[in-house]
């Protein structure tokens, strides 16, 4: 298992007017990204190790594509950490110590495009949405017993 990573000599180029966040990151800032999803570490950790906020996160996934491509590969080896998580307490026959319910809202909550319960109905005809439909009209027959 990857030990926990500590970044003390880590050199944050200084900020100033008119810098963004991304030109603050230390020159090794993907490889700190990756390293925390190989460990399973949350979102806030890479907050933590690049000295963002949560607002900047959100914004740099919008504007910067390198920091969205780094971020994708993060969650894949970070969803990859905790399935393994689960394998591996199966295989060591520890699955009686696995909190499982624990380890299934972690998975949807993080993981939501992968592990959720909702299905979505999409209603198409021949691929294409269905436009301008006419609302479904019901009709009642009633037989003529009893004259209802």
């Amino acid at each position: 298992m990857i030990e926990d990573i500590e970044y003390p000599e880590i050199k944050y180029p200084k900020g100033g007017a008119g810098k963004k966040a991304e030109d603050r990151f230390p020159e090794n800032w993907k490889e700190i990204i990756i390293d925390l999803g190989k460990q399973g570490k949350h979102l806030s950790a890479i907050w933590i190790a690049l000295r963002i906020c949560k607002d900047t996160h959100y914004e740099l996934l919008k504007r910067n594509e390198e920091y969205d491509a780094t971020y994708q590969e993060y969650l894949k080896y970070c969803e990859d950490w905790w399935f393994e998580q689960a394998r591996e307490s199966i295989v060591m026959g520890k699955s009686k110590m696995f909190n499982q319910h624990l380890w299934t809202n972690v998975m949807k909550n993080k993981f939501r495009e992968n592990w959720k319960d909702e299905s979505q109905l999409d209603v198409t005809t021949n691929g294409e949405k269905i436009v301008n439909a006419e609302p479904i009209k019901i009709e009642i027959i009633r037989s003529e017993k009893n004259g209802d």
